[in-house]
């Protein structure tokens, strides 16, 4: 189990380091949502709801354990998603607690997942994303600040 650890850190390390940092719209279809997705870097946010927080919505009705695995960790701030050959990769980071779970899917399987984690991810990964967080937020405010000073 420890030399699974270690190469899901790894993994996922390289996941961080070639993702594209990103706070898409919601409001596509599932189908382009998952090329949108794939090797993607995505901030969750639930209000209002973020690319992120809709893949994650999509992806806990099609695997139950993440379901689960959401309702007892609580939305991750950020969330990325790759595939490899019959398998899927998503890693979860949670900013405030500094770590992040990763997750794997097989598409033979049906809808089992399995889990690793809770690793310690980098101080560049922590600044990089909270970096991205607080810029996302700045950038919603400054939307609804428009809004409201238009109406």
């Amino acid at each position: 189990m420890r030399n699974v650890f270690l190469k899901w850190s790894r993994v996922s390390g390289v996941i961080l380091g070639a993702v594209l940092l990103g706070a898409c719209s919601s409001g596509w279809n599932p189908l382009s949502q998952d090329a949108a997705a794939n090797n993607q870097m995505m901030l969750v946010r639930k209000d209002p709801a973020s690319f992120g927080y809709d893949r994650l919505q999509v992806k806990s009705q099609i695997y139950p354990d993440l379901a689960v695995f959401l309702d007892q960790t609580g939305l991750p701030d950020f969330y990325a998603e790759t595939n490899s050959h019959d398998r899927q990769y998503l890693i979860f980071y949670y900013l405030e607690k500094h770590h992040a779970f990763a997750c794997r899917t097989r598409s033979t399987r049906g809808n089992e997942v399995e889990f690793t984690g809770p690793y310690r991810i980098t101080d560049s990964e922590y600044r990089l994303l909270s970096g991205a967080k607080k810029e996302a937020n700045q950038r919603q405010k400054a939307l609804l600040s428009q809004r409201v000073g238009a109406s």
